[in-house]
């Protein structure tokens, strides 16, 4: 089936998956995630694939989550909820596990969910003028779709600066902390990840790939289970005034007055 949400080709060995919401700012929802699940698996079923490129068409890498996400858990019992937005770690979780080496390719905004798909790629290449934030804790929400990819990559101080405060952060900022492979010009980016990639593809794929794997097996179990924290904790602070009111200031377009109840 041709994907909706993403534009999908392989050539010369090379996966090549774009979020193709510009309209929307290439912001996410539970249907583009099983979308790239099911691409996720063909790629990891495809020995001739030995890279991929994670990319978006428009202007921005991704505005994050799609608000009409965040507004289905509204009410919702625990069976529902927990039944979509596991639904929805699975499917990135599955992106993350392709054990072929990916390689983002980031300009504009890459916000919330955003620097989460960001973070499932091996190596970060971004423009000078991207954007990054993880802005959910002004909506009253957590982080929930693996707050822990980002500081296995930034480390515990820059997640809570990130996560805790909602600010943004400049590429330059986010290469200091980590998180960025390499930052070039915009009008670069597509060469840079070109450079990259003919470095990848001529080492041997089978050992590309093990070391791929050894590296990130220890922090996988830590990983599911911080996202099944998450899930949970999001459920319980769903029921509390705040997040109502996060909820109704938001779409009364208004500062919201948070009472900590």
């Amino acid at each position: 089936m041709t994907p909706v949400h993403w534009q999908y080709r392989v050539d010369d060995r090379v996966a090549t998956v774009s979020l193709n919401r510009a309209e929307t700012g290439n912001n996410v929802n539970l249907e583009c995630l099983a979308e790239l699940k099911t691409i996720s698996e063909q790629i990891q079923r495809n020995p001739g694939i030995h890279a991929v490129v994670l990319k978006s068409e428009g202007k921005h890498f991704s505005v994050g989550m799609d608000v009409a996400v965040i507004q289905q858990m509204v009410g919702q019992p625990f069976g529902a909820y927990d039944e979509h937005l596991s639904a929805g770690q699975r499917c990135i979780d599955v992106f993350e596990a392709i054990d072929k080496p990916i390689v983002a390719e980031i300009k504009g905004f890459c916000i919330g969910a955003g620097v989460i798909l960001a973070a499932c790629a091996d190596f970060r290449i971004s423009s000078d003028r991207a954007v990054y934030s993880l802005p959910e804790v002004h909506r009253s929400i957590g982080v929930i779709m693996g707050l822990g990819r980002v500081t296995r990559i930034i480390g515990v101080a820059n997640t809570k600066r990130m996560a805790m405060l909602g600010e943004k952060f400049s590429a330059a900022e986010m290469q200091q902390m980590g998180f960025l492979t390499k930052v070039c010009a915009g009008e670069k980016l597509s060469a840079e990840v070109d450079i990259l990639l003919k470095k990848i593809l001529a080492l041997p794929p089978k050992a590309v790939s093990l070391n791929k794997r050894i590296a990130d097996f220890a922090a996988d179990a830590e990983l599911r289970a911080a996202q099944r924290f998450e899930l949970e904790q999001q459920y319980h602070l769903n029921q509390t005034e705040d997040f109502k009111e996060a909820m109704q200031s938001f779409f009364d377009k208004r500062p919201p007055r948070y009472r900590g109840i």
